[in-house]
C-alpha cells in the first residue's frame, strides 16, 4: 500500500475548509491593521502607485496612468512597458522621468519630436509608425542607438 500524504491531510472536509480558510487569510491581508483589544498592534503598508509626475500631454498623461495602474507601479523605474498607440499625443516632454521603460509604442500619433525618449537608456524597442510629421533626423538617432529595433514612419525611411 503506498501512502499518500496530500490524500491523508485532504481527507476531511474540515482540513479542506481550514487550508483554503488560511490561504485566503494569507492572499488577502494587504492595507489593514490589526488590533487586539480594540489597540492596533500590526498595521501592513498599502501600495501607494507612482503619481509624482507631470506630462505636458494630457493624451500621455491618460496613457501613462492606464500603464501605471496595469503593472501597480510603486516608482517611475518600474515602469517598463508603455502602449500609447493612436492617442492623439503630440508631445512627449516628462516622459523621461520613467528612466525603466523598455518597449514604448507610440504608432499612429501626432509627434514631431520625440527628444525625451532619446535619454532612455533601457529601452529596446519602440514603434514610431504612421506619426506623419516626425522629425527624421530625431528618430534616426533614435534607431541608429538602439540598432534596429526602431519602427519608423514611412516618410523617414
Amino acid at each position: 500500500m503506498v501512502y499518500s500524504p496530500m490524500k491523508f491531510i485532504f481527507s476531511s472536509p474540515i482540513s479542506i475548509l481550514l487550508a483554503v480558510s488560511t490561504i485566503a487569510c494569507l492572499t488577502g491581508c494587504e492595507g489593514y491593521t490589526y488590533t487586539l483589544n480594540e489597540q492596533p498592534i500590526f498595521s501592513t503598508p498599502e501600495t501607494t502607485l507612482f503619481s509624482d509626475y507631470s506630462l505636458s500631454d494630457s493624451s500621455l498623461q491618460s496613457c501613462t496612468e492606464q500603464a501605471i495602474l496595469d503593472q501597480s507601479v510603486t516608482q517611475p523605474s518600474q515602469l517598463t512597458q508603455l502602449n500609447c498607440s493612436n492617442a492623439g499625443i503630440s508631445n512627449l516632454n516628462g516622459l523621461e522621468i520613467f528612466s525603466g521603460l523598455t518597449h514604448i509604442n507610440l504608432n499612429g500619433n501626432k509627434l514631431i519630436k520625440i527628444k525625451p525618449i532619446l535619454y532612455l537608456s533601457k529601452l529596446q524597442v519602440v514603434t514610431l509608425e504612421a506619426n506623419k510629421h516626425l522629425d527624421c533626423s530625431q528618430g534616426t538617432q533614435l534607431a541608429n542607438k538602439l540598432k534596429g529595433s526602431v519602427k519608423l514612419p514611412s516618410h523617414c525611411l
